[in-house]
């Protein structure tokens, strides 16, 4: 009998094929603000996206614990990953899918498309 252990996700499951955008659109509407996208190209794990959230929020909200598991479900909505597990260190897409530059052109249009759907 083989033994399993439990850990994090290695990744939330993005697959760098535009569930991304949808992934961080979801969480600025839930949380009803715009992320700066000026540093998503850095972004590669789930705490990277968090950060640029907690800077776009209030203090008391940036802080609270309630904060995170609503960022989690969110960012993982598009992929079911199981929220409880996910850790800050926890990648954005899935393994064998990280390519930077994908991952740079995901971000930039999603603030055009934010600035769009703004804008109407």
């Amino acid at each position: 009998m083989t033994s399993v252990t439990n850990r994090p996700p290695y990744s939330v499951g993005l697959g760098g094929d535009g569930d991304e955008i949808d992934a961080i659109a979801e969480v600025e509407r839930r949380f009803g603000v715009q992320l700066d996208y000026s540093e998503a190209v850095r972004w590669r794990t789930v705490g990277d996206v968090f950060c640029a959230l907690q800077r776009a929020l209030p203090q008391e909200q940036s802080s609270s614990s309630e904060t995170w598991l609503k960022f989690c479900e969110a960012i993982s909505q598009e992929t079911g990953v199981d929220v409880t597990e996910v850790s800050n260190a926890t990648l954005l897409l899935g393994e064998g899918r990280f390519d930077r530059g994908i991952l740079l052109m995901a971000f930039l249009l999603i603030g055009m498309v934010v600035a769009i759907v703004r804008n109407l």
